[in-house]
């Protein structure tokens, strides 16, 4: 939430009028355009109010709260951008001001990009660092992944992040609002290896652009400063679904790696099992 400097707003048109049972009289005035709401207290009484306020929430959640205290005949102003509030996953938006005794309502259109919300801040992956963990008990490559939520929306997002040797480890990723969260992500590639990929942060699913939040691709190795750069965010076909996405990276990962798409046997890319099995048939049928 931001408090903005205090002149009158012209958008006259969206002003509600609302009466608290301290008997405060206030008038809400929504700039759509300028994402700014304008709230003046007023006591009209002849006795000092000693305690009244509101709340503010822009698409259900909170984003400016006051309390106050007047003389009689006093009156002020605060105009507070509600920028920080509004939900980048919905079209049809609504802002409300409460006070005990009375409420009011305002209700616009602005659909908005996901990926590219502009001034709007959403949740963002911060960081990435590829390591060594363990995982159910087991040592295994992971990635720490960093994410951070500026607005005071609670997005239900989710993670999910593709390497060379991880076909898509999906986690429940929201942040809370003004707060941080890193959450380790179980890799297969092999341990102390040079691992490349994606991390994808969106609600809904992956298989659309909508509901896409950020995305990032990464490479590093475990004991090495890790490597992270945006990327614009593409929708893929997870794991469970027929003709999934794959992450391919050349640079990174060796050719039995590659071949296998990852899968391993005993930390032993199956490629190289399936061929020694080959081999071993081969010579057996040869001088038996």
């Amino acid at each position: 939430m931001t408090v903005v400097a205090t002149e009158p707003l012209q958008d006259e048109h969206s002003s509600k009028e609302v009466e608290s049972a301290s008997d405060v009289e206030y008038t809400v005035t929504l700039n759509e355009e300028q994402s700014v709401v304008e709230i003046i207290a007023e006591n009209p009484t002849k006795e000092k109010v000693n305690l009244t306020g509101y709340v503010l929430k822009v698409d259900k959640q909170r984003v400016h709260e006051e309390n106050l205290n007047l003389s009689s005949g006093e009156q002020r102003t605060k105009q507070i951008n509600i920028t920080d509030g509004i939900n980048v996953n919905q079209d049809e938006h609504t802002v409300t001001f409460s006070t005990f005794g009375g409420h009011a309502e305002f209700n616009f259109t602005r659909k908005i990009d996901s990926a590219d919300s502009g001034k709007i801040p959403t949740p963002y992956i911060a960081d990435v660092e590829v390591t060594e963990g363990t995982i159910a008990g087991e040592p295994s490559s992971v990635a720490n992944v960093t994410l951070v939520n500026p607005s005071e929306q609670l997005y239900s997002t989710k993670l999910m992040v593709h390497t060379v040797g991880t076909d898509g480890s999906l986690y429940p990723a929201s942040v809370r609002p003004g707060d941080t969260r890193t959450i380790t992500v179980e890799l297969l590639d092999d341990r102390g290896a040079e691992i490349a990929g994606e991390a994808r942060l969106y609600t809904g699913n992956t298989t659309t652009a909508e509901g896409g939040i950020d995305q990032v691709e990464f490479a590093g190795q475990s004991g090495d400063q890790t490597q992270v750069w945006n990327d614009s965010y593409e929708p893929v076909r997870p794991t469970w679904m027929q003709n999934n996405y794959e992450y391919r990276n050349d640079s990174y990962g060796g050719i039995g790696t590659r071949l296998s798409s990852g899968h391993e046997l005993a930390g032993i890319p199956i490629v190289y099992i399936c061929a020694a099995v080959l081999i071993g048939l081969f010579a057996f049928r040869r001088f038996r």
